[in-house]
């Protein structure tokens, strides 16, 4: 039997369309803004749209996080038929969505409502959606999937390669990397979300194959140390050989659980076009089962 809370997620959570078909989400959309005009990401504007206007508009590009009435409008209606609801939101460090979705919550939901800060972006919060909902069909209540998630967003890898960092500093999102910018010259950076939810610089590469390898073995690394893990690959434009990468690694890891799917308009707006990412969250042994 399952138990009766909604999961709700920010866009910038990237859920692939398998668990989105599977899975009762609701998403609040961020917004895309491009010039004067404002889009609701994945609703009014789409993937292929975005990387569009990315490469040929000469507007400016951006984003705002949902409003506050956003997160009170999308709270009132599943109150109306789940007892509960979970908000999985996008780091602090990277967005305002968890603080408007905390205040919508207060006007919304009042005790009924429980917001979590996962520290991450893209299918890193899209894995812990995904464990919640898993719980939800085994009929776990709300307050022991709160618990869960906070012992799994401990540990969540979270690793990216981008061809330059001119859209990160654009939208001034470059975190604790921007003394990489003097350091790059020729090389390209490989960049990764800390323990704060915040990008870091992990360490220059010379080359897209340089940094492929270089995740390739962050996974394997951690696969050797985490026998128990779940797996992701992100990107932007479509890249048959970043896709190829990920079933290789899938085939040699053999994560609980593989996901690949692609980089949503929320999160493009400030990373760009040309993206991939690996994606890794440890399992422990006493929630291996659910897996399985």
């Amino acid at each position: 039997m399952t138990s009766n809370f909604a999961i709700v997620v920010d866009s910038t959570s990237d859920l692939p369309e398998e668990l989105l078909n599977k899975y009762d989400f609701t998403i609040v959309p961020a917004w895309v803004v491009i010039g004067d005009n404002e889009f609701r990401d994945r609703v009014d504007i789409k993937r292929e749209k975005l990387l569009h206007e990315l490469v040929t508009s000469e507007e400016k590009i951006t984003t705002t996080q949902p409003r506050p009435l956003d997160f009170i409008n999308a709270f009132e209606e599943i109150l109306k038929k789940y007892d509960k609801a979970l908000f999985l939101g996008v780091s602090t460090k990277l967005s305002a969505t968890y603080q408007n979705a905390v205040i919508a919550s207060k006007q919304a939901g009042k005790d009924r409502i429980v917001c979590i800060d996962t520290l991450t972006v893209t299918h890193g919060a899209g894995f812990l959606a995904h464990h919640a909902a898993l719980r939800r069909e085994q009929g776990m209540d709300l307050d022991k999937v709160v618990e869960e998630i906070m012992e799994l967003k401990k540990d969540i890898g979270l690793y990216f390669f981008v061809e330059n960092l001119d859209f990160l500093l654009k939208g001034g999102r470059i975190g604790k990397a921007k003394h990489m910018i003097g350091t790059l010259l020729n090389k390209k950076p490989l960049l990764f979300l800390n323990k704060e939810g915040e990008i870091d610089s992990y360490k220059s590469v010379k080359g897209i194959e340089a940094g492929f390898e270089e995740m390739k073995e962050l996974v394997i690394q951690y696969a050797h140390k985490n026998k128990n893990f779940v797996l992701g690959v992100a990107y932007g434009e479509d890249n048959k050989e970043f896709e190829e990468l990920g079933q290789k690694l899938k085939e040699k890891t053999n994560p609980l659980y593989y996901s690949q799917a692609p980089i949503g308009p929320g999160v493009l707006c400030h990373v760009g076009p040309n993206i991939e990412a690996v994606i890794f969250m440890k399992i422990p042994d006493s929630m291996v089962d659910l897996y399985k």
